[in-house]
């Protein structure tokens, strides 16, 4: 009776690490405000997010900084939750092949919220025309969340 409980304990933390289930019932809710001097009249690029495998809503910029900083900003964004969200900018078109948004991609941090107002600052040497989409990316499992065009 002992090992089949270890296991069964075992199994649990497995799921609950790995898996991270009760994400799916807990928003991580984010009201950053816009860095100084980034606002959307000084958006170079900008779009809205499609659905992928989550439902995804809200609109991404990229914006210039008064001091020369480069910004990704992402409003109004809701989606769904998960394990190991990232925010990557991407040279795949929003509605491209799902397995192929990690591929050639900037690694802008880990999701701050699913739900809200949030900034990720790019750095000074990407060139930003080569990324036309933003995809929130779940790197446990290869899937893209949404993605927004950025033109």
């Amino acid at each position: 009776m002992v090992p089949v409980a270890v296991v069964l304990v075992g199994l649990f933390v497995f799921v609950m690490v790995y898996f991270q289930p009760h994400k799916a019932f807990i928003d991580d809710t984010v009201n950053e405000a816009a860095p100084v001097g980034v606002a959307p009249e000084r958006a170079v690029m900008s779009g809205e997010f499609i659905s992928r495998a989550h439902g995804t809503t809200g609109h991404a910029m990229i914006a210039d900084g008064t001091d020369g900083t480069r910004f990704l900003r992402i409003e109004d964004l809701d989606t769904d939750n998960g394990p190991d969200l990232k925010v990557y900018l991407t040279t795949v078109a929003p509605d491209g092949e799902e397995g192929t948004f990690d591929d050639d991609f900037v690694d802008l941090g880990r999701l701050k919220g699913n739900i809200g107002d949030q900034n990720y600052e790019i750095p000074a040497d990407v060139d930003i025309t080569r990324y036309p989409s933003v995809v929130i990316w779940c790197d446990r499992f290869d899937v893209a969340f949404g993605a927004a065009p950025l033109s």
